[in-house]
Formats: C-alpha cells, structure tokens, sequence
C-alpha cells in the first residue's frame, strides 16, 4: 500500500508531457514586430533608397543601408533619428556615399518603443521619413498559455508532494483537479489564438503612439473595423523655369477636415510616388522628401517651356491607394530648347512583333482592344539581369486616350486614363543562378531580393485592360545595372470587337 500513491503520482506527470508534447503551442511575434522599411527618396538631384533594417531590439541599433542609382554624386549624408514623443539629443551618424553606386551602410542607436521619424540630410535639405520602433508584445492568448502551463506545474509538484506525504491520496484530488484546470485553459488558449483577430496595428491602421505600440491589446483601442480616411487634397507650390533647378512644394490636406495629411504610409517602396509628364512626353517617376507634416518636396530642372502634368500616388493609414492629380499641372516658363528624348515606341493595333529600343530592350504587345486585357512585354537582353526597383521586376505607367498632335503634357493633363501597371510575377521571373552584384552573395530562399540583387527578366510582362479606344501614352520602367531605364511607347488600342450574334 505504501508504494500504490507514488504509482498514483506518475499519472499527471505522464499527462503533462503528453500535453506539452502535443498541444500546437506557438510564441508568434506580435503585430508590430515589423520587418525591412524601404522608403525611395529624391533628395536634390539624388535619386536614393533608403532602407530601414528590422529592429530585433530595443534598446538596440538601428541599421541603416542607402541604395545609390547610376550618377548619384558622391558625398556626405547626416542622418539624426529622434523619438517623435521627446526633445532630447537625437541618435546621429553620418554616410558617405562614393561614386560606384551601390549600399552605403549607417547605424544609430534606438532606445524606447513608439514613433521616430529619421533625418535624412545632404546639407541643403533633409528629407524626415516617420517610422516606428517595434517591441516583442505577448498577445492575451499567450499569457493564458504561459499562466496555464505554469499553475499546472506548480500544481502538479502540490499534488506529488501530497500524494507521497499522507495516506489520505484523496487530498491529492484537489491540485491534481487545479492542474488539470490549468493544462485545459493553456491548451485552449494555444488552440484558438491562431483563429482570434489581430488588435489594431499601429503604423498601418492606427497613428502610432508609445502607448499603442507597447500595448496593442489594450482594451481602450478603438472597436471598429473601419479605418479609413477621406482622400486628400494635392496643391502645388512654385514657378519653376526652363532649364534652372527649383524646387517645387506640394501640400497635402485632409479632404474633410483641411487638416495636414500626415498619415501616409509606405507604399510600394515610397511615401509619395510623383508621375510628371513634359510637353514631349519625356516622363519623371520621382518620390518627393517629407519636409514637415503634410508637406513635401521636389527638386526639378524641367529641361523646356511648356505645360506638364503631374499626379502623385499614396496610401493613407488605413485606407487603399489614391491617385491624386494636380488640378492644374505646372506651366513651365521660359525659352530653353528641350534636350533630345528618345522617340518612343510605336506600336498600332495588331502588331505582335517586338521592336527594339535603345538599350536593348525589346517591346512586344498582344492584340490592344479595349476592354479586353492586354499584355505589353520588355524583353531586356537574353538573361536575367535586371534589378527590383520599388520592390517590383518593372513599372508600366500610362495616360490617354491622347490627341495626336497635341503637345503630351497638355494633353495628358486631361487624359480620362492614368495608370500605374506592375510587372506579373515579379518573383517568378526572378533566376535563382544569377549572382548579387557589388560583391553580394547570391540570391537564395532565406533572403529577400532587393536592389542590390540582379536576378529578374529578362521578361517583364505587364497586363492592363484599356477602357476605351484611342492613342495612349505608355512608359515601361526597370532596372539594371543600378540604372533606371524608361522606354516610351505609343500604343493604338482599336475599339472593343464586336460580339458575333
């Protein structure tokens, strides 16, 4: 009889192993944990990406890479990054940029949770680019999984004690029944944690604060699945010339409260994507530098006289994409000659053969009809060699119906269709073979491909359906060599095929 309650005893140890072993216990980071931030920036004449490391600890470093294109100017870079929510001495270091475009490496030191913004300056201008600095949370579900696991165990050793100290096994029954208790909350809470909703995530649905991002759960977070915003109002400040550099401010306001705009959100690689379409239909693809909330600028040398049209692209917290063209453009003055621009290409209805461009880049497109997709392809080279630029293999930008002799920017400025088209399958089309270039290892499945990995095409397709018929203006966008090559193109779309009775 003396040994039958430690034989007893054995039971709820065997229980509780099995359980750890098999109960689908995750430790998931939490919805700020974040990743990789990359942010395009023209800063002056510098066409820039910035790339924000993921933050693995707090405090901890902040690592800080700057991505040069083909003819950035060497130089030196200040970056200070400040907590949005303090006053005090901001985290400094410096870049140097050399000639040979590639990464440029920075670290400052982060040392609480919350939002930051990062000054990014070249002596001239400083672009502030906001962030936020993540913290590992554990989610409710979580702790009901640690505090069920541990008063099981606390129980389970209550429950050996007694059962091996008195006669009476019956006294056992109690913390053997609180540790059963105790394994059955964890293992519910680990099984419907992966079905229960995320809380609110600051940055991309909530304006970021200290206390929501160190506390995402916390009951006072607003309980509504709505998070959108009204669509902002782009106005556009200066009087550039033709042929002199001047910088051109652009504001942006909330459209139902007049207030700055200063919500939006990094979206594909950028905070502000700026199309600007000249007389001749030469094509600028810039991402203005945040100066101030709701405030943001260009630097530009338009290169003639004339009227350009201009669009921006952005995200705001919690809403979709919102393409936003400036009511009026800009009327360039002046009487400087327009440099050379490479003659687009012209491709009618019908055509399937490719035609090659300066370059080396071949541009085909299936039957253009409208309302029905079409597929336009750049073929650069015959291997895989082109870069991610904005986190796709290529951009297709497009405006129209236009008028065939009307001056481009006039005419795009009223154009019924403006686009901005994605290449298919950017990581499909990637060549796992292809080397990294600038000494880089090459790409494989446990890293992300950004600019510095030269492994895409050399197809880049992109499918749009035209609306309606007529005369479009198209740019096809991509990367190589640390080198952003536009290739512009005519395109006759023929009206919709009639359908057979």
């Amino acid at each position: 009889m003396t040994h039958f309650p430690k034989r007893r005893a054995l039971v709820p140890v065997a229980c509780l192993a099995f359980l750890l072993a098999a109960s689908p216990v995750t430790y998931a980071d939490s919805p700020s944990s974040g990743g990789d931030v990359t942010v395009a920036q023209t800063l002056g004449d510098r066409e820039l990406t910035v790339v924000l490391r993921r933050i693995t600890s707090v405090p901890g470093p902040l690592h800080l890479d700057v991505v040069t294109h083909a003819g950035t100017a060497p130089g030196r870079l200040t970056v200070a990054a400040r907590a949005t929510a303090e006053s005090g001495a901001p985290a400094t270091a410096a870049v140097d940029l050399g000639a040979e475009p590639r990464a440029y490496s920075a670290v400052v030191t982060v040392d609480r949770p919350g939002p930051w913004e990062l000054a990014l300056g070249d002596g001239t201008r400083t672009a502030r680019i906001p962030f936020v600095v993540p913290v590992q949370v554990i989610s409710p579900p979580e702790r009901l999984v640690y505090g069920g696991f541990l008063a099981a165990g606390v129980l389970l050793l209550v429950s050996v004690v007694t059962a091996t100290r008195t006669r009476r096994t019956a006294w056992a029954v109690l913390p053997a029944g609180g540790m059963v208790a105790g394994l059955a909350v964890a293992v519910t809470a680990a099984v419907l944690s992966a079905s229960l909703p995320l809380p609110p995530q600051p940055g991309p649905q909530l304006d970021p604060t200290v206390a929501n991002v160190t506390d995402p759960y916390a009951l006072t977070q607003p309980m509504t699945g709505d998070y959108s915003r009204p669509p902002v109002v782009l106005t556009v400040d200066g009087a550039p010339a033709a042929g002199h550099a001047s910088d051109l401010g652009l504001t942006l306001t909330d459209g139902s409260t007049g207030l700055p705009a200063d919500d939006l959100v990094v979206h594909d690689s950028a905070l502000v994507h700026l199309l600007l379409i000249g007389p001749d239909g030469e094509l600028w693809h810039e991402h203005p530098i945040r100066t101030a909330p709701g405030h943001y600028a260009l630097h530009v040398t338009p290169p003639m006289p004339g009227h350009y049209a201009l669009s921006v692209e952005l995200v705001r917290r919690g809403g979709g994409v919102q393409l936003v063209h400036a009511a009026a453009g800009i009327d360039v003055t002046g009487t400087s000659a327009s440099p050379a621009v490479p003659a687009p290409v012209r491709l009618g209805a019908g055509q399937l053969t490719g035609v090659t461009v300066p370059g080396g880049i071949t541009v085909t497109t299936t039957t253009p009809a409208a309302g029905e997709p079409t597929t336009v392809t750049a073929r650069a080279g015959d291997t895989g060699d082109l870069q991610p630029w904005l986190g796709m293999a290529g951009h297709l930008i497009v405006a129209g119906p236009l008028p065939p002799t009307a001056p481009v920017g006039a005419a795009a400025q009223t154009a019924p269709v403006w686009a901005h088209v994605h290449a298919m399958g950017s990581t499909s089309t990637m060549d796992p073979s292809r080397p990294g270039i600038a000494g880089l290892p090459p790409v494989n499945g446990d890293s992300a491909p950004d600019e510095t990995v030269a492994a895409y095409g050399p197809d880049v397709p992109f499918t749009y359906t035209f609306p309606v018929p007529g005369r479009y203006r198209l740019w096809i966008q991509v990367e190589r060599r640390y080198a952003v090559l536009t290739v512009p193109v005519v395109l006759d779309v023929a009206p919709a095929p009639r359908e057979t009775p």
